[in-house]
């Protein structure tokens, strides 16, 4: 049975032009920002994801890299992109090893969950544009964009102005993968502060914890 070592080599050595020296073929290698966010392609049938370098399954992120050489491309996971150093090439074809790509690595994981996790709340932003046309200009609407696109979460106050502008214009929000912030004094304080008709309308948004704290309030 093949151990990790010998499973990288051997899949290393296939897609690129160097066949013995196991250094010399990883420098062949580039990562260009392209990653895959298997939880969008899940399924009962879908095959598991899985590193292509190590074969490790069950990926939930793949990153693909590519063969300066022959344009070959294999997905692999975060483990291996870093262990073996594999180079990240910004936007200037600079390369960008260690901590800096790591970093940089991190950061590109965080925005990927941040688009994915908010997939049906961007819909419905659209959707809120199409069916209001001064929406796009107003600043409470932007500022709900902006904290979505940043941070991936939206802070209570502007959660429950969203959420009344969707029923406004007959936008069914309750199914929506909105995450609404607590992590934040100013956003605990923001909950503290509503009235039972704001409280309620974001209430199915918020952790467990919270609800069972604030539904006392108003019993």
């Amino acid at each position: 049975m093949e151990n990790y070592q010998e499973k990288c080599r051997k899949n290393l050595f296939e897609y690129s032009l160097e066949k013995k020296n196991y250094k010399t073929a990883l420098k062949e290698w580039y990562f260009q920002n392209e990653i895959i966010d298997n939880n969008v392609f899940s399924g009962v049938n879908a095959p598991k994801p899985f590193c292509e370098l190590c074969e490790n399954e069950d990926l939930r992120w793949q990153f693909v890299i590519y063969n300066i050489n022959n344009k070959n491309e294999l997905k692999v996971g975060s483990s291996c992109i870093k262990k073996f150093d594999i180079a990240l090439i910004d936007k200037n074809g600079n390369k960008i090893y260690g901590k800096n790509r790591n970093s940089k690595i991190n950061k590109l994981i965080t925005l990927a969950r941040i688009e994915s996790s908010n997939k049906l709340t961007f819909k419905a932003l659209n959707e809120l544009c199409k069916l209001n046309s001064g929406m796009e200009h107003n600043k409470r609407f932007i500022d709900c964009w902006t904290q979505l696109k940043v941070n991936g979460t939206l802070e209570p106050k502007l959660a429950v102005f969203l959420i009344n502008n969707f029923i406004e214009c007959g936008i069914d929000y309750k199914e929506l993968d909105l995450i609404i912030s607590i992590k934040k004094g100013k956003c605990t304080q923001q909950i503290r502060k509503l009235n039972e008709t704001g409280y309620f309308l974001i209430r199915n948004f918020l952790p467990e914890k919270i609800k069972n704290e604030h539904d006392i309030k108003f019993r």
